[in-house]
């Protein structure tokens, strides 16, 4: 039902909405956890829009009430409001109050005080940004700022392309080290008001997880100090940029960035080592290989094939990405902070 932006009418119209899709399930409605806040880049809703897919894994799964703000071409700032159940386990009804603003040339719809009187009061309040970073202090920071006290995690993919035409390429290493001194500048004016998540920090874990295992055993781990470059084959630039500030973190080496890459970085003892994103522009689960090369030694190499069959030295075994509604769902069902991400955060935001 279309309406507008009056949370009186909007409450009224989502009490009429639970009470109908709620008939069919004799044990009753099950209540909201939480509140997600959606900002919408122009543009990046299309037949590819994988933010349909994402919610409606998370549908049946977890209750919630989510608000969606999008830029469209149009005087004035329309509301739509809808809803939509599926029975759990217990025959309950698992619910979406969907609140959909579509925000005009009046910009009712990007101010936080029209909106807010809609956030469900005590329960978490999750902001997820699903688009391309690209242009993200031109469009959502200040609303984000502006609402900083009211949320409580801001989600984000600093590996999307999605958002129109102007969207970064997964290939823009630049477009990567903006969008991380971006989400570094937004948390430092927001005065740690709210964590920062990254859909593209959870989807590279394999990376460092498979790192920390090849270098886990007794006779690989002193060979950490010896590392002379390391060089990743596939995976986006966002990925990429994640890996190595969280490798060079972790390491204690010396950040160094130029305008063609992240090399040459330094060791504790002032060596240099190399670190090469040979090729870029795919997915992880499109396969990757990493090579970390020793001076005199044989190199380790990590690899994974598209259909997540890992290779690590004589070990073999298979890999299962992520997909972006089982990342969303461990996203809102979590509420604390991940001090090693913000740590790279940090690092990769001063490159």
């Amino acid at each position: 039902m279309s309406t507008v932006l009056d949370p009186r009418s909007i409450e009224r119209e989502i009490a009429r909405i639970r009470e109908r899709e709620s008939n069919p399930y004799s044990s009753g409605v099950k209540t909201n956890l939480f509140t997600l806040v959606i900002f919408r880049g122009q543009g990046g809703q299309d037949k590819d829009d994988p933010l349909a897919s994402s919610l409606q894994y998370m549908l049946g799964r977890r209750p919630a009430r989510i608000i969606t703000i999008d830029h469209v071409d149009a005087p004035e700032t329309d509301v739509m409001v809808s809803g939509r159940c599926f029975p759990d386990r217990r025959n309950r009804g698992v619910c979406f109050e969907e609140v959909q603003i579509e925000s005009g040339a009046d910009g009712l719809g990007e101010d936080p005080g029209a909106w807010a009187p809609l956030l469900i009061r005590d329960l978490p309040v999750f902001a997820w940004w699903p688009d391309s970073l690209h242009g993200f202090q031109d469009s959502w920071q200040t609303p984000i700022l502006q609402s900083a006290s009211l949320i409580d995690k801001l989600i984000v993919d600093s590996g999307s392309i999605r958002g129109g035409p102007n969207a970064p390429r997964l290939d823009d290493e630049g477009a990567a080290f903006a969008a991380m001194r971006s989400l570094l500048s937004l948390r430092k004016r927001a005065g740690g008001s709210f964590s920062i998540s990254d859909f593209a920090w959870r989807r590279s874990r394999v990376l460092r997880e498979l790192t920390a295992r090849a270098f886990d055993q007794p006779d690989t781990r002193p060979r950490l100090s010896q590392i002379r470059s390391v060089t990743l084959d596939g995976g986006s630039a966002a990925d990429g940029l994640l890996f190595f500030s969280w490798l060079s973190t972790r390491l204690g080496w010396s950040p160094a960035r130029h305008e063609d890459g992240f090399s040459p970085c330094k060791d504790r003892a002032g060596r240099e080592i190399r670190l090469v994103h040979a090729t870029s522009g795919f997915q992880l689960s499109e396969g990757f290989r990493l090579r970390f090369s020793f001076e005199g030694q044989q190199p380790i190499e990590i690899g994974c094939t598209r259909g997540g069959c890992v290779s690590n030295g004589a070990d073999r075994g298979a890999y299962k990405f992520p997909t972006d509604g089982e990342t969303l769902l461990e996203e809102v069902d979590s509420m604390t902070r991940d001090p090693i991400y913000q740590e790279v955060l940090e690092r990769a935001g001063r490159g």
